[in-house]
């Protein structure tokens, strides 16, 4: 699988040095763009035929992404992400379609799913409807469906956030996502997450979050620390750590703690761009010896400017 890298390089070199034809490229991503925003007005005015002025903030991404670890095969993976907001209907309403790993909280990136394709991935398709209760407190709820190759499971979706202190020294929000699917699957998401602005364009967030799912005999617990440097628009620097536990009746299991850092910059325009992902982890399938983990990605972002 070396011969990611090597495209991987390719891209990087030719769009960052190269003299080619950007015309089509910045031609083929207006046109898309165009078509994801019409498609978002389409059924916005089959609901409400009614003239608006609202900007569209309708995007897709599409993000790939390929890993080296030592002791590890290679790993590589694909992702997308679509949202149509629908600002006629209501201007809290929206449709979003994204793959398993977009919408799961917990996907760090330590293992990617090697799924080359689009087609071979889960999706989830749901309508959600967000709103302030007061000025603390926020809610979304939706109803969707999980797509599952060849099987639909519908399901309804609420997430509670409440944000305990805001002002400019810190942040402090716990949220709640209760999922429940038609085949009495249920997944409940408890988070506590922390920002602390350090100095200008600094800032310090703290994760820390629980998963159950009745389908699995144990839960997981997150926990993160990282700091986050910007440098530019669609430009970061990131350095953090973070810890997986698992806890099955009384036992707390660590799976792997990790430190890691992510350079995320612009590789052509405001709408290409790379993350460099290196770190280091203690799995626990390792006998907590370390591994050394680099991973390349590579984002389109479509939306119209």
């Amino acid at each position: 699988m070396y011969h990611y890298y090597i495209f991987y390089i390719f891209i990087l070199f030719n769009i960052s040095y190269a003299d080619f034809n950007t015309t089509d490229l910045d031609r083929y991503r207006d046109e898309l763009s165009t078509w994801l925003v019409d498609s978002s007005n389409s059924i916005d005015n089959y609901f409400i035929e009614a003239n608006g002025t609202a900007t569209s903030t309708t995007y897709a991404e599409l993000k790939t992404s390929f890993a080296l670890e030592s002791g590890r095969s290679s790993e590589y993976a694909i992702r997308l992400r679509l949202r149509l907001n629908l600002p006629k209907v209501q201007e809290k309403l929206r449709v979003v379609f994204e793959d398993s790993d977009s919408d799961d909280d917990f996907y760090d990136s330590t293992k990617l799913d090697n799924d080359r394709y689009l087609d071979k991935k889960d999706y989830y398709l749901r309508l959600e409807y967000f709103n302030y209760i007061i000025n603390k407190l926020s809610f979304s709820l939706s109803g969707g469906v999980k797509l599952n190759r060849l099987d639909i499971y519908p399901y309804v979706n609420l997430k509670v956030k409440y944000n305990v202190d805001s002002s400019d020294n810190n942040k402090r929000v716990v949220s709640n996502r209760f999922r429940y699917y038609i085949n009495e699957d249920i997944e409940d998401i408890i988070s506590y997450n922390i920002l602390y602005p350090l100095e200008e364009s600094f800032y310090c967030t703290v994760r820390n979050s629980v998963r159950y799912r009745n389908w699995q005999d144990y839960q997981q617990i997150v926990n993160s620390i990282s700091f986050v440097k910007s440098i530019e628009k669609n430009r970061y620097l990131s350095v953090g750590a973070s810890l997986l536990n698992e806890l099955e009746d009384i036992d707390l299991t660590l799976q792997y703690p990790k430190i890691y850092s992510t350079y995320r910059g612009k590789l052509y325009k405001e709408w290409i761009y790379y993350e460099l992902t290196p770190s280091i982890l203690w799995r626990k399938e390792n006998d907590y010896h370390e591994s050394y983990r680099f991973m390349v990605s590579i984002g389109m972002i479509f939306k119209k400017d």
